[in-house]
């Protein structure tokens, strides 16, 4: 059961009414249902043997039905036994150059990959702990003035939300939001918000509200008519790498901010800040240090890298991030076109399961162009999202996220997951409704 504050959950009900309300929703699923959704049924087993293998890599598959890739994603054993090898070995010898010289290979041999992955030029990938310091990165590059607009969407995650409030309260800025909801046109909502002090865009690839992406060809087109006002173009893609195709190139974008720890299964702390490399004098600096440099004296001379590793500063932990190029080759070997196209497949799966309920109705786009691996569904009206989530989280431990609209609910919905886990979570869903 799910520790709770002081007897009160945040849904307002005491921990008796709590209880005894989740003890109920257990009562009424079949109890055909209850055994099928037990994590160790060999029932519960994808068609595919690739996934098969997979799963049998993850450890999480053994431990509960994950819907939770969305906000902290599984990492396979090969990525901790990656991480832990890496760790032995530098520690043999932190300082020693027949530790530490194998040791600075991991970061150019990342930069690299992840450049050729996702088509970022040889220069323009700088190695961050998370999406939000790559956020950071583009939100304090510019010298803002008082009434200079930034313009973001009401799909968006506090991490690209708190910055434009810090730069609000600190230099004036304006912040103009854009309707990203399902249905909406992307252009036509930036174009309504441009004005003559908009100086920076700054939206996600793909929402964790409500499962929406950014079509590479609506990017590219937004990417134009921002770049003929000299306006930034920033890009959030937290939910992107491993849950949609990404090309930065066509994306068309100044930046894009992820991380290696959701979608590509990487280690936490890790992400990546990737740079057209045309903007990165634009884009400058407000925090470095050593190694953001290509030489410098103690006189007051320095040349900064002339690539986006001039972000990067200070001692690094190598061995995440050589956790984080396993990740990425770990899921090249099953190849990104059949994950990508295996998510698609149980999306549109959960979305016939959810419109064939009586009680649940889908806040996520139908569309395939426009739908991506976050899969949020709407509730009844007098079902909270948050209660439910604390039932199925603690017994059958069916792990889905509430979101910020009042009464949705997300599953998030990786390659690895199966159909049958999709029937469990609805069909819980429905009995604890």
């Amino acid at each position: 059961m799910v520790q709770l504050e002081a007897g009160m959950d945040r849904g307002g009900l005491t921990r008796r009414d709590f209880v005894a309300r989740s003890l109920l929703a257990a009562s009424v699923m079949p109890v055909g249902l209850l055994a099928r959704i037990a994590n160790k049924s060999p029932e519960i087993q994808p068609e595919e043997d690739w996934v098969r293998r997979a799963r049998s890599q993850l450890p999480v598959t053994r431990e509960s039905t994950y819907f939770q890739t969305g906000a902290y994603g599984p990492s396979p054993q090969p990525v901790i036994d990656e991480i832990a090898k890496r760790l032995a070995f530098q520690n043999r010898g932190p300082a020693d150059p027949r530790f530490n010289k194998p040791m600075g290979e991991i970061e150019p041999d990342l930069r690299s990959h992840l450049a050729e992955t996702f088509h970022v030029g040889p220069a323009g990938v700088a190695l961050t702990h998370s999406t939000s310091e790559g956020i950071s990165i583009a939100a304090w590059s510019l010298n803002w003035t008082e009434g200079d607009e930034v313009i973001i969407s009401n799909q968006e995650h506090p991490s690209n939300v708190i910055p434009w409030y810090l730069l609000r309260d600190r230099y004036g800025l304006a912040i103009r939001e854009i309707n990203l909801d399902a249905g909406t046109s992307l252009l036509d909502e930036v174009r309504d918000k441009l004005s003559a002090r908009t100086r920076m865009v700054s939206i996600s690839h793909v929402s964790r509200n409500n499962g929406r992406r950014v079509r590479t060809e609506e990017s590219a087109d937004l990417a134009r008519m921002l770049r003929a006002r000299d306006i930034v173009y920033h890009i959030d893609g937290a939910q992107g790498p491993g849950c949609v195709p990404v090309n930065f190139h066509e994306l068309g974008c100044d930046c894009y901010s992820t991380c290696g720890h959701k979608w590509l299964l990487g280690p936490k702390g890790t992400g990546a800040f990737f740079v057209r490399e045309a903007a990165l004098d634009r884009l400058q600096l407000s925090w470095a240090g050593a190694h953001s440099h290509a030489d410098m004296d103690y006189e007051g001379s320095y040349t900064l890298l002339p690539s986006a590793a001039r972000y990067e500063f200070g001692t690094r932990a190598l061995s995440d991030f050589a956790g984080f190029r396993r990740a990425v080759s770990w899921m090249q070997e099953f190849g990104l076109e059949r994950i990508h196209t295996r998510i698609q497949d149980l999306v549109a799966y959960a979305i016939d399961r959810t419109e064939q309920s009586d009680k649940l109705a889908l806040t996520s786009p139908a569309a395939a162009e426009d739908r991506s691996g976050v899969f949020v569904m709407r509730l009844p009206d007098a079902c909270d999202a948050l209660t439910v989530y604390k039932s199925l989280s603690g017994d059958p431990k069916i792990l889905t996220s509430p979101v910020r609209r009042e009464g949705d609910l997300r599953l998030a919905i990786h390659f690895f997951n199966t159909e049958e886990e999709i029937d469990a979570a609805i069909e819980a869903i429905d009995a604890v409704c």
